[in-house]
C-alpha cells in the first residue's frame, strides 16, 4: 500500500521471530504484507479512510486520517511519547513532511519518496533535533539493487505476502482520466494505465 506517509516502530516481533512460523502462515494472513519487516507497530497516514481500512486489512496496527488530527501528536501518543523509528513520505509536500521529525524517536529516520518539484524545500528544526540525532534520507528506485528487490518481490507475490492485487488497478490509455480521478479520491491505491 502507498499512503501518503506511513510510520512504524521497528522490534522484531517474537511471534514473527521464527521462520517457520512465517512460512506456515504466509499464504493466509494478508497482514504479514505489512509486516515484512517484523515490525511490532505500524501506523498508516492517509486522508481517505478506504484506504485506512485496506491498510489495517493488510497488517497497520493503527490509522490515523491526517485530515482529523495532528499526526505528529497522534505518532507520539501511540508510540507513548517514544517517537517513530522510521517514517515513509510519499507526499512530497513540505507542510506534511517538516511537522514529522517532531515524530521521530531517538535516531529515528525520515525517508521521503514522494516526487517534489526541483526546488522544493522542506524546513526542519535542527536545534533541539540535534540531540535526537535524527536522519532525513531520500530515496531513489527504492534505494534497492533491481536484480535482487524485483525477484524477492515476486517471491513474496507467489507466498501471497505482497497482496500486489488489492492495491492496484487498471486502467486502459482512454480511461487515463479516471485513474486520475480515482487515485484522488481514494477510490484505487495504485492506477496501473495500460497501453
Amino acid at each position: 500500500m502507498i499512503p501518503p506517509f506511513r510510520a512504524r516502530t521497528c522490534e522484531p516481533s517474537t511471534a514473527q521471530s521464527s521462520r517457520s512460523s512465517r512460512s506456515a502462515r504466509r499464504n493466509s494472513d494478508n497482514r504479514a504484507a505489512c509486516n515484512l519487516g517484523r515490525c511490532t507497530t505500524i501506523v498508516a497516514v492517509d486522508v481517505h479512510d478506504s484506504r485506512l481500512e485496506l491498510a489495517k486489512e493488510l497488517g497497520a496496527t493503527h490509522t490515523i486520517n491526517g485530515r482529523n488530527a495532528d499526526v505528529a501528536d497522534e505518532l507520539m501518543r501511540i508510540t507513548g511519547g517514544r517517537g517513530v523509528n522510521n517514517i515513509l513520505d510519499t507526499t512530497g509536500i513540505p507542510g506534511v513532511l517538516a511537522p514529522l521529525v517532531g515524530a521521530l524517536s531517538i535516531r529515528g529516520t525520515l525517508a521521503l519518496v514522494g516526487a517534489a518539484a526541483p526546488g522544493t524545500e522542506a524546513p526542519f528544526e535542527i536545534g533541539q533535533s540535534l540531540v535526537k540525532g535524527w536522519t532525513f534520507k531520500t530515496v531513489v528506485q527504492g534505494s534497492s539493487v533491481p536484480q535482487l528487490f524485483i525477484p524477492r518481490l515476486v517471491e513474496l507475490y507467489e507466498q501471497g505476502r505482497f497482496p500486489l492485487d488489492k492495491l492496484i488497478q487498471h486502467y486502459k490509455v482512454d480511461d487515463i482520466n479516471t485513474a486520475f480521478a480515482d487515485s484522488a479520491s481514494g477510490v484505487t491505491v495504485k492506477p496501473v494505465v495500460v497501453f
